[in-house]
């Protein structure tokens, strides 16, 4: 919840709208998981708190993998006993600096079954929460005992069919988490419809679109959803574009609706490498 939320919600309780400020610290500053330890409010507050059914806190995490690099996998258990994995990446700068990356998951499973992705070959069960988003962040910094840096959204799912809770955990990394909107990637595969609708947001993120291949043709062997979803339809999100499908129209696309551009081409020997 944003810290006008929270406001609204003491008032809500009958209590004064600094209460909500003492909550927001409480809860992204201090990162206190139980009701009865928000040692800033009253007694009375927090029991009426609890006994409208609020409650605080984060799913557990299941398991954790840890790479020779220092990398580390979280499979974070939600309510409904369902699965999403999460990712911290840390790289030290060259003053030392520990860089923290964390990559998360937008929906759990996924619906495009792109060929070399494990995630779609599982299928797909849901989308994600907003705060469910949010909460990745905040359990690899809690492993890594280090705040996040940069946050790419390009683990499970595709984030443009789950745009609205997405945008919701943008937000909240950004203004709450108070992670800078330059230092997040938003990644998708292309859904037609949707770039320009994230454009009409003036984000200040990078976006980072999938391509995997030079032409169509190719690209729907290695992405089947590119049968519905085609460049030339991804380009129309754009209506001063040409169709013709290049990763030059695409930068251009980008620059005109005021997004910052990636293009990611995951390699696979003998297919799109030549």
């Amino acid at each position: 919840m944003s810290e006008e939320q929270l406001q609204q919600l003491a008032i809500d309780f009958g209590q004064q709208s600094y209460r909500g400020k003492q909550l927001h610290h409480i809860l992204y500053k201090r990162r206190v998981k139980d009701i009865q330890e928000f040692s800033q409010l009253p007694l009375a507050f927090r029991t009426e708190l609890q006994e409208a059914g609020w409650l605080v806190g984060r799913s557990s995490v299941h398991s954790s993998v840890k790479a020779a690099d220092g990398t580390i996998k979280l499979l974070i258990k939600l309510e409904d006993n369902r699965l999403v994995e999460t990712v911290g990446i840390p790289v030290a700068d060259d003053k030392g600096f520990v860089l923290l990356t964390c990559c998360v998951s937008s929906q759990v499973g996924c619906p495009l079954r792109c060929s070399f992705c494990a995630t779609g070959n599982g299928g797909f069960s849901r989308n994600l929460k907003g705060h469910e988003i949010v909460e990745q962040v905040l359990a690899i910094e809690e492993v890594f005992n280090n705040r996040v840096t940069n946050v790419v959204f390009m683990g499970m799912g595709e984030l443009m069919l789950n745009l609205k809770e997405v945008l919701a955990a943008h937000r909240c990394l950004n203004k709450d988490v108070q992670i800078g909107q330059r230092m997040m990637t938003i990644s998708t595969v292309g859904v037609p419809n949707t770039i320009k609708k994230l454009a009409s947001h003036k984000l200040q993120s990078t976006l980072a679109l999938s391509l995997h291949a030079p032409n169509q043709k190719l690209r729907e062997k290695i992405v089947p959803s590119a049968k519905a979803y085609p460049l030339e339809a991804i380009m129309k999100d754009c209506p001063k574009q040409t169709l013709k499908i290049s990763a030059l129209d695409i930068e251009e696309l980008a620059d005109q609706l005021g997004l910052r551009s990636k293009f990611h081409v995951a390699g696979f020997s003998g297919v799109n490498n030549s």
